[in-house]
């Protein structure tokens, strides 16, 4: 990696930390714990049967995007780590912050946890795996919409949950962040599955998800933002879901690979879908340069967006 000089830092970058905390629009913090959540029932009120909703919803959860990745030595970049992987330690309570009062029939939600985690990281290329390890703690933010469909009687006092945003991945607030995703599109063949370009975006659980089919060739493109690049290469981008080998592999903007452009500052990652599960989580992640560089310093840098893709 070689160091770059007279960069100057992007201020266009917007803080996505929403403050729905202490304003008129977060009318109530529900923080649910393993074993505390009460069974649906008529008795409930609006707000604890969308509790019992969403705390039971494979559609809400927000993978942790751990495991192994690319390294280096295999033609992309040897001066890379020679072993690195992502390794969670603990997930904290699944907070819910209901915008708006449930009264009105229809609530926006939203779901924050935080990751515990650490990277893992071996710089030294002996054959040896004796890692450093870097702590991680992220916060991962996503928005949901609920609409109280039925009656009182019916499965969690009639609410279902219709809407959702793409998950998003930041350093826990007060840890600084330089690298961003920008935009994310998902293409099965050379047509264009899904898209987004802000995690604001609400999709439609019943026709908005990207629908994927197992053996499919499947090609993710993003667009990144490093506010204050100081390497070449500036940052290193991943893609997650249901890959082959492992979970993440590397992005590329050098006309290989699925690329399509290179050097045109979108990231391609094309692959067969594989796995077994109902439901694949497809992310997108960034991780600073600087973060590779050794395995001793504490400056892991990194964000992701990712969205949940449902099998056909």
């Amino acid at each position: 990696m070689k160091k770059l000089s007279g960069i100057t830092e992007n201020t266009g970058r917007r803080s996505k930390m929403k403050k729905l905390l202490g304003t008129a629009a977060a009318v109530l913090v529900l923080v649910l714990a393993g074993g505390c959540v009460q069974e649906p029932s008529a008795e409930l009120s609006d707000s604890e049967n969308i509790q019992s909703l969403l705390s039971s919803n494979s559609y809400v959860k927000m993978n942790p995007l751990e495991g192994q990745g690319e390294s280096g030595g295999g033609g992309k970049d040897n001066d890379f780590p020679e072993h690195w992987w992502r390794k969670l330690n603990s997930e904290g309570v699944f907070e819910l912050i209901l915008e708006n009062d449930p009264a009105t029939g229809i609530c926006t939600v939203t779901v924050i946890r935080n990751l515990d985690a650490s990277f893992n990281i071996d710089v030294t290329h002996d054959g040896v795996i004796n890692p450093g390890i870097k702590p991680i703690s992220d916060i991962r933010t996503r928005r949901l919409i609920v609409e109280r469909t039925g009656e009182d009687t019916a499965p969690h006092g009639g609410w279902v949950l219709t809407h959702i945003t793409p998950a998003e991945f930041s350093l826990n607030s007060g840890i600084p962040q330089e690298v961003f995703i920008q935009s994310m599109k998902i293409y099965q063949g050379d047509e264009l599955t899904w898209e987004c370009y802000s995690t604001d975006t609400f999709y439609s659980i019943e026709d908005g998800l990207p629908v994927l089919e197992l053996g499919t060739l499947v090609r993710l493109e993003v667009e990144v933002l490093h506010l204050n690049p100081q390497y070449t290469p500036a940052y290193y981008v991943y893609a997650h879901g249901p890959c082959p080998i492992w979970p993440r592999h590397w992005m590329n903007d050098d006309g290989l690979w699925g690329d399509r452009i290179a050097d045109d500052g979108i990231y391609s990652y094309e692959w067969y879908v594989e796995g077994s599960s109902e439901h694949w989580f497809i992310a997108a992640d960034i991780i600073d340069a600087d973060t590779m560089l050794d395995q001793e310093e504490d400056d892991y840098d990194s964000g992701a967006w990712g969205i949940l893709a449902l099998k056909s």
